[in-house]
């Protein structure tokens, strides 16, 4: 899916495929007011985050409640942009998995891609530290 969503935005563009990265951009609505497809890229839902979770208020990454190993992760437009220079300040390079068993295995491996989200009062090594990450399953 991550794959044909650049290749789709590429043959739009008309540009190669290595040119293009994505831009992550969190949703402050819920699911009931996006009315339409987002004109490049795709939204994607019901993604979990471990080991942290989303405030909406600063839509930034925040302390998870106590005994709450996963939280649900707001809608992410995945928006396929032109290489864009890495920002590092306050930026926090999350891993997105398929599923908890982050190793994966030989023939299907579970990471994805790196989803950059803001990392709120905490500098993003502090989500290192604490292995956040987004999944797609829990099972």
């Amino acid at each position: 899916l991550i794959t044909a969503l650049l290749q789709a935005a590429a043959r739009k563009s008309m540009i190669s495929v290595d040119l293009l990265s994505f831009d992550f951009i969190v949703q402050s609505v819920d699911e009931s007011s996006i009315t339409s497809l987002p004109k490049d890229g795709a939204y994607i839902k019901s993604m979990i985050l471990e080991g942290a979770k989303w405030d909406a208020n600063t839509m930034a990454l925040t302390d998870a409640e106590t005994m709450q190993l996963f939280s649900p992760m707001p809608i992410v437009h995945f928006k396929p942009v032109t290489r864009k220079k890495a920002a590092t300040e306050g930026i926090y390079a999350c891993p997105l998995y398929l599923y908890p068993i982050r190793t994966g295995s030989r023939e299907r491996p579970s990471f994805m891609i790196w989803v950059e989200l803001k990392s709120g009062q905490y500098a993003p090594d502090l989500w290192t530290k604490r292995g956040a990450a987004l999944l797609l399953s829990v099972a």
